[in-house]
């Protein structure tokens, strides 16, 4: 058996690094609508105008169809301090762009037809939560991420 040529290995290393690098990425990953899986309820994610994944510290992206979805996982999980390295939601008028969730502006509204029905939706700022809330009729409720996290 000879051994692999100098460039060959290389290339090789390379390789296996960059794949690596990648599996070890801190950020969000795009979501794979109509194919990734919810980490909390199992559907398929559909609606490309919701979405949210949680990073852990080690890497890894769970994805979740709804809000209701991540927050019951992530209470959940509070029993492991520290495994939520991010957060971040899809922006509802901006398919594929992803927010972190203390930049975001959520709106609650029950005209807002979400995967699990908590009629929730994420928007990138005050003014692009006013204009959907006008198309929907108006009402609804403002919320910002602290206060999440003191609803039940």
């Amino acid at each position: 058996m000879t051994p692999p040529r100098p460039a060959l290995a290389r290339a090789a290393l390379a390789l296996a690094l960059a794949l690596g690098m990648a599996a070890c990425s801190r950020g969000p990953k795009a979501i794979r609508y109509g194919q990734d899986e919810c980490a909390e309820c199992k559907m398929t994610l559909v609606d490309r105008h919701y979405g949210a994944e949680l990073i852990t510290a080690k890497g890894k992206v769970h994805t979740f169809d709804d809000l209701n979805c991540l927050l019951t996982f992530q209470r959940r999980d509070a029993t492991n301090p520290g495994s939520a390295a991010s957060l971040v939601v899809i922006a509802f008028n901006r398919s594929g762009v992803f927010l972190p969730v203390e930049q975001a502006f959520f709106l609650r509204h029950d005209r807002l037809h979400t995967p699990m029905g908590s009629g929730l939706a994420a928007f990138a700022t005050a003014a692009e939560l006013e204009t959907a809330r006008t198309e929907l009729g108006g009402g609804g409720q403002v919320i910002r991420w602290p206060d999440f996290a003191k609803s039940p």
